[in-house]
Parts: structure tokens; C-alpha cells; sequence
């Protein structure tokens, strides 16, 4: 920033200081310190220019495989069993974050080092807005209106993604484990809300029954595997349940559980099976239950195959500054950063969530 040269402090100059010096750093450091899966996704954004997003499907009924002389065109072997080109299509939604600078700031920006100082703490305070905007809606349960494509959404066995309706395509939809596919389950027994029926705390922590958090993560791992043989490589879970699984495996003392792939991105994970558990009480947000303020059982955790989840994002608006005006009702100019793309998914079945899990609200 030291070369800066500062010609005037108009709308126009810092404008187009904040576009050159300092959207390609938001950029680069977005998502990379609190959110290791939308770190995971970042790194592996792909573009797009259309008007929709457009994925192939990626599932084993694609093509046709036989075993011995089954491969002529005859009575024995019918061609074209599954359609290869199937897509999925998803329609991108605009994130619009807003850079705010007072005309008073503006009149003490005059020098490089006053510039750096009050725009380079604006622009952490927009990162750190916009991170959290995309994380909470990551886990929502419903899809908000104009918002991206959550998770939760994405994965799940009902509703219609990709203009591809669940219904009968048993290969569209993500394996729910909800608290009724658990046996052994006490329900409310242990918990202080008799309203919700969940894994509780004494189940999830008793060896002897189904409901053990060990076994719930085996099982998590099982159903996200069993069509494509490939194990999840991220298990999101809030930060209550993560402490839980820690405590359980620290029971064991195999030695380190830190997880080296977390730990070179610069997060905190643990490593169960070769596969990266991480926590984030983002999702304590999209909970659904909120019949008590110091309770949850709406907790959840997430067995997620990143290699079929995919953020888009289109090539003019990517954490792209507009230029800066000046409010008409205030002496504030605004610079909006757009970003337009959503995420996507091209294969449901290769992930899975449990819910139902005692989660507290307040645990922090």
C-alpha cells in the first residue's frame, strides 16, 4: 500500500483504490479461517456465464455394464439402459455485501497509511459479514428466498433439487437417519423438554446401545458409502457434538486425533477412519426446535462426499466491487460487492445426515 498515491479523496479515486488493492484480498481470504467446508468448496469454485448452472449427474445407473458375451444388440442386451447425459440445473442468486464509508472518514483518508488503516478494517469487517451470511444459511433446513442453496437442502430425501424430483429415484435422494431409525433411543428420558423426541445426552454417551455416538457415526458412514463405495471425506456436526465425539475416541488413547488436512488449512479436526470431523455452531442457528432458549434437538451431522458438491460462482461477480456512490439521505458512500452463483449438488446419495440429536442451543 505504500506506493499508493493519493490524488483527492472522491468517490471515483477510492472506488477504484478498494476495486484494485482490495477485493482480490477479500477474495482470497474469504471462507479460509472459520469454515472449513466452505474452504473446501472455495478452492474448488468453478465458473460459470450462462443463465443457469447446468451439472451432469453423477450416479452409477449412467451407463450399462455387463458380465461375459452380453455386449451385441440382441435380445439379451438392450442398449441405452440409463440416460449418460442427465443434468441436473440449478438457477444462480446474487449475494450483495455493502462497503459503507462515512464522509468523515473520507476527509481523514489523506495518506497512504490512513487509507490502509480505515479501508483494511472495513474490508475484514465485510469478509467477516459476508462469511457469516453464507455459513448460517449453509445449514438452513428450508431454502430462504434469493438465497443460496443450503446444505441441508441439498442433502435431504424430499424436496426437489436440480429440477429433479426425489419420488421414486431412490438414487436422488440423501439417506435421513432421523430419531426413529435408532433403536435403543429413551426419547425425551434425559432431557429437560418433553416435547421433542431426540438422541439424548445418556443415549449418545451409553456403549451398550445403538444410540452411541461412535456407532451413530458409523452408521452415518455406512449409508453415505453404500452407493458409490467412497467414504465421506467431512463430517460437520455442532461444536456440543463434536466435544462429545472427542471425549468418546480420547477414551480409546489411539494417539493423535488431529486431523493433518484440517490442521494445513488452518483449522481444528479431528480424524475418525481417515475421514475429517469438524465443527460449526453455525448450524446451532438453523436448529428447529426452539421450544426452550437453553435447549436444541434439532442437532445434526452431516456426512458430506465434497467431491459431488460444487460452488459456482459467475466470472463478472465474484466478490466484484460496483463503483461508489453517495446516499442521497446521508453523507455515506456505498460500495456494493456482488457475488452471483450458488452451490450445487450431482449426487444425493453419497452423503447422509442424522438429526434428532441433543444439541444445546447455548453451549458455546
Amino acid at each position: 500500500m505504500s506506493n499508493i498515491v493519493v490524488s483527492g479523496t472522491g468517490s471515483a479515486s477510492l472506488s477504484a483504490l478498494i476495486q484494485q488493492y482490495y477485493m482480490p484480498v477479500l477474495y482470497d481470504n474469504i471462507f479460509k479461517k472459520s469454515h472449513p467446508l466452505l474452504a473446501l468448496l472455495k478452492a474448488k469454485a468453478k465458473t460459470f456465464n450462462g443463465r443457469d448452472i447446468v451439472v451432469p449427474v453423477e450416479y452409477n445407473e449412467g451407463g450399462a455394464t455387463v458380465w461375459g458375451d452380453n455386449h451385441g444388440l440382441g435380445s439379451s442386451y438392450t442398449p441405452a439402459l440409463a440416460d449418460i447425459a442427465k443434468t441436473a440445473s440449478y438457477q444462480p442468486t446474487m449475494l450483495t455485501g455493502h462497503f459503507l464509508l462515512t464522509k468523515e472518514e473520507t476527509l481523514l483518508m489523506n495518506s497512504p497509511q490512513a487509507i490502509k488503516n480505515i479501508v483494511g478494517a472495513k474490508v475484514k469487517n465485510l469478509q467477516k459479514q459476508l462469511e457469516k451470511t453464507v455459513a448460517e444459511n449453509m445449514f438452513a433446513t428450508s431454502l430462504a428466498t434469493d438465497a443460496f442453496n443450503p446444505v441441508a437442502v441439498l442433502c435431504n430425501d424430499t424436496t426437489t433439487v436440480g429440477g429433479l424430483a426425489p419420488g421414486s429415484n431412490t438414487w436422488w435422494k440423501t439417506p435421513v437417519l432421523t430419531y426413529a431409525d435408532f433403536n435403543d433411543a429413551s426419547g425425551d428420558s434425559g432431557d429437560s423438554d418433553s416435547t421433542v423426541d431426540s438422541l439424548s445426552e445418556n443415549d449418545m454417551q451409553d456403549p451398550a446401545k445403538d444410540t452411541y455416538i461412535l456407532r451413530v457415526l458409523a452408521r452415518g458412514i455406512a449409508n453415505s458409502k453404500a452407493q458409490t463405495g467412497e467414504n465421506p471425506d467431512l463430517i460437520v456436526c455442532p461444536q456440543y457434538i463434536y466435544d462429545l465425539i472427542e471425549s468418546e475416541l480420547g477414551e480409546f488413547k489411539r494417539g493423535s486425533l488431529e486431523s493433518d488436512r484440517m490442521a494445513k488449512m488452518g483449522f481444528t479436526g479431528m480424524s475418525y477412519r481417515g475421514i475429517d470431523i469438524v465443527a460449526d455452531q453455525d448450524m446451532v442457528t438453523a436448529q428447529v426446535d426452539s421450544s426452550a432458549s437453553s435447549v436444541g434437538y434439532d442437532g445434526r451431522i452431516y456426512f458430506l462426499n465434497t467431491n459431488y458438491l460444487y460452488m459456482f460462482f459467475n466470472s463478472g461477480a465474484k466478490f466484484t466491487a460496483s463503483d461508489m456512490v453517495e446516499d442521497t439521505r446521508s453523507n455515506t458512500f456505498v460500495q456494493k460487492v456482488h457475488t452471483y452463483g450458488n452451490l450445487a449438488i450431482t449426487n444425493r446419495k453419497a452423503h447422509c445426515v442424522v438429526r434428532d440429536l441433543y444439541s444445546p442451543r447455548d453451549y458455546a
